[in-house]
């Protein structure tokens, strides 16, 4: 009998700890697979990753294997299985995504605990004593998914060498097919998605899906997606490091690039703006001489273009002296309408759904490309008209109570959240209210930032809710220094504890702005 019980708690206790590194991978996956960022996760969160299920199992685990006796292995038999519950019970706001390279890695930390397990009871001919590895597998599993993340490497850049090979001899086999690079520190999804609405006009327009504005997401588009029929390729470059967008151009090889914007965005790696802005300027020197290049006036003077830029580059801008600019903006119960003037000439009037001046910016640089690639006035008009929002990014939700949800959750910086709470300050309803976590990625700035958008909410902002009781200190400093209503101010410890409060006093006309959504990573 005793025996059955041991051999069950093994098996239960096995089954706890492949639950406990697929959490591992899964943040792991939310750090990009990048052993530094995961480290740098743990030790920022290291309090909220005690638990105290996880250490009665290891407890159970070496007496166990210490005492014969049936009590403790019958422990870590119940014990596991309540760890192994609460895991499967926890949501996510991102589910892990179980790809090929998941998966692999997934393998290899599995097959390290079960080594263990082989070895030990190979030389004990015991199934108690294999409780001892388990319970070292199950304490240290942060530093075993780095150990198999560093022995998968070596394989993974093999495979993703052959990955971006092959999707550089496609592109070579699309002589006639026309690439658009799209980068910048915010407005790169909005812009990709608006173009491709106008170009479908004229042309078979790809885009690469979501947020799919990595290097090995574009070569996964190229290499899944991209068919000879299609005429533009529409390729979003994010960049979290110089060099990110220069090796994607090299795949990609495109004719025109489009710099969106430049700002304060993932200064953790960029350490200044200056940097940020040296990255996103690698996509003009990628273009050939029989391109073009398009900047936005407001960040990019013509003094800062690198020395190597071969192609002819435009400026776009809101009041501002540049190529394409807009003038005249008016705000309608339909969204916006604006003229665009080129060269100083009128040349085009647009009537948007959109919300805010950074998509009239948006727009521009859209009739900018389209311009250039000779898509008619009309059809650019057109198309401008039948635009909505991307999904998460001041997207407009009228809700049946008579409440209107702003949906600007997928991302937050300095001028993203300016320009939504501008949008939020001029849509008609009776209050105004704003569920957010505040900015991120934003290196020795992120503080003063988030204070900075603490004092903006409360001279646009009726209701505050914040979330994340230590995350948003800044921004609480800031609410309270600028003399907003304590009473109005409420700070929660999640989107969940948020949503719920927000609907407790929710009133018909009432206007709610959700700024970002932080992954789970930040949870507290």
């Amino acid at each position: 009998m005793i025996e059955i019980i041991d051999a069950g708690a093994v098996l239960c206790l096995f089954f706890y700890l492949l639950l406990v590194l697929k959490k591992e991978l899964h943040m792991l996956q939310l750090n990009s697979y990048f052993n530094t960022r995961y480290i740098k996760w743990y030790k920022e969160n290291f309090r909220s990753r005690c638990d105290i299920i996880k250490a009665l199992v290891v407890l159970s685990c070496v007496l166990s294997g210490c005492m014969d006796y049936w009590l403790f292995p019958l422990a870590g038999i119940l014990l596991s299985a309540a760890g192994a519950v609460a895991l499967i019970k926890q949501k996510a706001k991102k589910k892990l995504d179980f790809t090929h390279r998941a998966a692999r890695l997934f393998v290899m930390a599995i097959l390290l605990p079960a080594a263990a397990l082989a070895v030990t009871f190979t030389v004990t001919q015991n199934i108690r004593p294999a409780a001892w590895p388990l319970a070292a597998f199950i304490a240290f599993s942060f530093p075993v998914m780095l150990f198999a993340n560093t022995l998968m490497r070596p394989l993974e850049t093999l495979i993703n060498r052959w990955y971006i090979n092959d999707a550089g001899k496609k592109i070579k086999n699309c002589p006639h097919l026309t690439v658009v690079a799209v980068t910048g520190s915010y407005g790169k999804t909005s812009v990709k998605h608006f173009l491709q609405n106008i170009l479908s006009e004229q042309y078979n327009v790809l885009i690469t899906p979501g947020s799919f504005n990595t290097t090995l997401g574009v070569v996964r588009t190229v290499r899944e997606q991209l068919q000879p029929i299609h005429e533009v390729f529409i390729v979003e470059m994010g960049a979290k490091r110089a060099g990110d967008v220069a090796e994607i151009c090299r795949i990609v090889r495109p004719k025109y690039g489009v710099i969106t914007a430049v700002g304060a965005q993932h200064l953790e790696t960029f350490g200044t703006v200056a940097n940020v802005k040296k990255a996103k300027l690698e996509i003009l020197s990628a273009l050939p001489a029989g391109g073009g290049g398009f900047i936005n006036a407001a960040d990019i003077a013509p003094g800062d273009l690198p020395a190597d830029v071969k192609a002819p580059v435009v400026s776009f801008g809101v009041g501002k002296d540049a190529d394409y600019d807009a003038r005249n903006i008016v705000y309608t119960a339909k969204g916006m309408s604006f003229d665009v003037y080129r060269s100083g000439e009128k040349y085009l009037t647009l009537e948007t759904a959109l919300l805010g001046e950074h998509n009239v910016s948006n727009l521009l640089a859209c009739c900018a490309v389209a311009c250039t690639l000779g898509v008619e006035k009309y059809k650019i008009e057109k198309a401008v008209k039948s635009i909505r929002a991307v999904e998460h990014r001041l997207e407009v939700k009228p809700l049946p109570n008579g409440v209107t949800v702003i949906d600007d959750a997928f991302n937050s910086n300095p001028v993203g959240s300016k320009m939504a709470l501008e949008a939020l300050k001029r849509m008609e309803g009776k209050r105004k209210i704003i569920i957010t976590p505040g900015m991120i990625e934003l290196g020795a700035e992120e503080a003063e930032r988030n204070y900075a958008f603490g004092q903006a909410i409360a001279g646009n902002c009726d209701i505050a809710v914040l979330v994340g009781i230590h995350r948003t200190l800044p921004i609480q400093e800031g609410i309270k220094a600028a003399g907003f209503p304590e009473g109005n101010l409420a700070v929660c410890k999640n989107l969940t504890e948020a949503n719920n409060y927000v609907k407790s006093i929710m009133q018909p006309g009432d206007v709610v702005l959700y700024e970002n959504d932080l992954p789970d990573t930040f949870n507290e």
